[in-house]
């Protein structure tokens, strides 16, 4: 029906409800009362809300109260159907997001829409309404309660106090706002704290109040936000690029890398994360291309060539398998392009396989001098386990302040085994540096660049038939941190150093260690503290032990030298060595050269030495007991500026020139033999001799020192002379025999009762017996050769033949002689 009222009750009627729509937007929106501020809402706007409520009846004046349906004005929003929410109203884990308060257009003016039907449920309080706005209020909005308007003037009511604005309050905490109960206004009960509504029936919705449910400010914390999880997220993934470059840094940055890990695999260019792939953790060489790209790694047959280095990590486990028997590790100019193996802490098995690596173009191995050539690294708790393997031209050398790195290495904690296992042309063949517990067994180390095997502060490692060949460096280099692990079961041969070489140990211990031809020597120890060398044997070695630099306590017990220049070389910074039960031969120079202090050989023989033991000068306090010296030229020598030498019960048997000579003073010479010789004793210093045995040499003792030289108790028997005294030097000789052609001669002073005679008939006779059947032999050769001169005198000279006349009659041969002169021809009938 058409409404007949003037144009100004319509827009008198609206104006509250638009003062009401203000209200629902501004209260819809989180925080936009607080934004707008006091003055922002307009003075007619709070007059109208405010007498919009007063024309409520029986309500608190206090907040907003529930609306009351009336006719033409639809149905009560509380009782409408809730739809549920759409998939794009819910969050991340499926919790509803809070929404704005829908503003629908309603149905158009003059037709009853769903938003204009009346509610049946709800009594009318009003009375049918005559006209209907042109503009509807919103479907949430509180419905009109006013009486049915009429041709008379409208009263107006008076208008209440308009309340504070909320923003002129301080802001406080938003709550889920719940409608207030509405309450009869004759009896208003005190105030109780609310009750929640039961499930089953929908709470009310007041047009000044929020939704129900919390206030955003409230929601934030309690429901999931998609920008949390996206944080989330990305600092995850910023941690596992942290990792993975940290990771890529940490082994040389390579240009490729791959991460093993026990669940999944990673594929890292220059240190970025490419890529993240589910992965079981065990694989073997020919199934792990399922997982890289075929430029990372390419398996034809037999062989597979590797171009990124490879890490694992603690649990993760790769094997060359059975398929693979040449494994090539591509390398390049550059340490990123090597593509190394990294055991991590996970576990690598290597089983009749060949690993070597390979240049990039050629696929041949790369030259010693290439940065990027790759290795085969063993981290902390990491394993390496190589059975009857190969393990070749692997391994960088140092430049500059890059230390190099081995072929194989074991760093600290690490472990693992090395079986049956060739390293040929790396490095360094193999280095233990603070690794645990790795066994060694039959372990062949050759042609190195540097050292053949490397012993760097580890522990527990077991070592047998170790060989080390044609190293650049020493064959075996004991090294690091001093540790209790003993070095056994060794061979070299040919190394460009030392056999064995132990520098800075404490406590070493060295058995069974055999050498041959090395060109530094068999082993030298430096700059060690009780160590014990048991069974070396060194061959053909410049020095066969050379032990120097600070080396204090030192054991030597039976140790063999055969050939070379000298086969032990004690020097001067050396103190406190014991050299037992120990064998020298066929040396050069000397078998024993004694330069250090506190030094004693015990039981030590020498064979065919030029010199069988000599004390350098420097050396002091050298005790020499029970040595033997077979052949040679001289047998003990110590030279000047020695101190506190004691020989005691030597034995020197047929030298070329003398069993003992010594510049040392006070030399002490107590028991011993000597046996041949040029000389027995030559004192060139100030010597005490007693109890010794010379024999069978031209002269016995020779003195030539300006101090005293005493012989007590001795016994000579030489050809020439027995004891000799040069000019300024003398000799006091007590209780001593002496036989020779000349007993004495120079100065000698004599004590006690001294035998001085010529030599014994059986020395008289020792001596005649070869000269009288070499003149035996003398004459049967001389006679011999006569009878073949006599015989090649009567042998006819060759020349031409000559006929002798044939014989003629004794009266013709007279007749035709020249004998019957003249007148003496007769006639054939006379």
């Amino acid at each position: 029906m058409t409404s007949t009222r003037p144009s100004r009750h319509r827009v008198g009627r609206l104006l509250p409800w638009c003062a009401i729509a203000t209200l629902l937007a501004l209260a819809a929106t989180p925080g936009a009362a607080l934004a707008a501020g006091p003055t922002t809402t307009a003075p007619a706007a709070r007059a109208a809300a405010t007498s919009g409520a007063a024309q409520t009846p029986g309500t608190d004046s206090d907040g907003p109260q529930p609306p009351t349906a009336g006719p033409d004005r639809g149905r009560d929003p509380s009782r409408r159907a809730r739809r549920p929410p759409h998939r794009h109203d819910r969050g991340a884990d499926g919790t509803p997001r809070p929404r704005d308060i829908p503003h629908r257009p309603l149905g158009p003016r003059g037709d009853p829409s769903a938003a204009q039907t009346p509610d049946t449920d709800t009594p009318d309080t009003d009375g049918p309404e005559s006209d209907a706005p042109e503009d509807s209020a919103p479907e949430d909005s509180t419905p009109d309660t006013d009486a049915p308007e009429t041709d008379a003037p409208e009263t107006p009511a008076p208008e209440p106090a308009a309340p504070e604005p909320a923003a002129a309050q301080p802001p406080a905490r938003a709550v889920p706002a719940r409608p207030p109960v509405r309450t009869p206004p004759q009896a208003l009960r005190p105030e109780q704290p609310e009750q929640p509504t039961p499930p089953s029936v929908p709470e009310p919705r007041t047009p000044a109040a929020p939704l129900p449910g919390p206030s955003p400010t409230e929601a934030a914390p309690a429901q999931p936000n998609t920008r949390t999880d996206a944080a989330r997220k990305a600092a995850e993934l910023a941690a596992d690029a942290a990792s993975v470059r940290a990771s890529w840094e940490s082994h040389g940055q390579p240009r490729r890398m791959v991460i093993l890990r026990p669940d999944n695999i990673d594929l890292v260019a220059d240190g970025q994360l490419m890529r993240r792939q589910p992965f079981p953790g065990h694989a073997v060489i020919s199934t792990l291309d399922r997982y890289l790209p075929s430029s990372w790694l390419t398996v034809a047959g037999n062989t597979a060539a590797l171009s990124a280095a490879v890490v694992l990590t603690p649990g993760a486990v790769l094997d060359s398998g059975g398929d693979v028997r040449t494994l090539k590790l591509v390398g390049g100019a550059t340490p990123g392009d090597a593509a190394s193996l990294y055991t991590g802490g996970g576990r690598l098995i290597l089983r009749g396989v060949s690993v070597t690596s390979a240049d990039p173009g050629s696929q041949q191995p790369l030259p010693p001098t290439a940065a990027g050539r790759p290795a085969i690294v063993v981290s902390a708790r990491g394993r390496l386990e190589a059975t009857d393997t190969t393990i070749s031209d692997l391994g960088t050398q140092p430049i500059g302040i890059d230390q190099g790195r081995a072929g194989v290495l074991f760093n600290p904690d690490s472990s693992g085994s090395l079986i049956r296992t060739t390293l040929a042309r790396n490095s360094t063949g193999v280095e233990l540096s603070g690794s645990v517990g790795v066994q060694l067994q039959d372990v062949t180390a050759s042609d190195s660049m540097a050292d053949g095997v490397v012993l760097r502060g580890d522990r527990g490692t077991t070592m047998s038939g170790i060989r080390a060949t044609g190293n650049g460096g020493s064959g075996v280099l004991v090294t690091g941190v001093s540790s209790s692990r003993p070095v056994t079961g060794v061979s070299t041969t040919g190394n460009g150093d030392y056999g064995v070489a132990v520098v800075g140990q404490q406590g070493a211990r060295i058995n069974g260690v055999t050498t041959a031809s090395d060109k530094g020597g068999g082993m030298h120890l430096s700059r060690s503290t009780n160590s014990v060398i048991t069974d070396f044997t060194a061959t053909d070695q410049p020095i066969g032990l050379f032990i120097h630099v600070d080396s204090n306590g030192t054991v030597v017990d039976r140790m063999r030298s055969t050939g070379g220049l000298r086969g032990m070389v004690i020097e001067k910074t050396t103190h406190g060595l014991d050299v037992r039960e120990s064998t020298f031969t066929g040396a050069e120079v000397a078998g024993i050269a004694v330069g250090g202090h506190q030094v004693q050989l015990d039981a030590v023989q020498v064979d065919d030495s030029r010199t069988g033991v000599r004390v350098e000068r420097g050396a002091s306090d050298v005790a020499i007991t029970g040595v033997l010296v077979n052949h040679g030229h001289d047998g003990i020598v110590t030279a000047e500026g020695t101190s506190g030498v004691v020989v005691t019960d030597m034995t020197v048997n047929h030298v070329a020139s003398d069993g003992v000579r010594t510049f040392t003073p006070d030399t002490r010479i107590v028991g011993g033999r000597i046996v041949g010789g040029s000389t027995g004793i030559d004192a060139a210093a100030a010597t005490s001799i007693s109890g010794t045995s010379i024999g069978s040499v031209r002269q016995g003792i020779y003195s030539r020192s300006t101090g005293s030289v005493r012989a007590d108790r001795v016994s000579v028997d030489a050809i020439d002379t027995g004891v000799y005294a040069a000019a300024g030097s003398s000799v006091q000789l007590s209780n001593s025999r002496v036989h020779a052609l000349e007993a004495i001669r120079g100065v000698v002073g004599q004590q006690g009762i001294n035998d001085l005679s010529l030599p014994p008939l059986n020395l008289l006779g020792a001596i005649g017996v070869p000269v009288i059947l070499l003149a035996i032999l003398l004459e049967m050769v001389h006679a011999f050769r006569q009878r073949r001169v006599t015989a090649a005198r009567l042998r006819p000279r060759p020349g031409p033949k000559h006929r002798l006349p044939p014989p003629q009659r004794a009266g013709r041969q007279l007749a035709g002689s020249s004998l019957s002169g003249p007148g003496s021809h007769q006639g054939p009938d006379q």
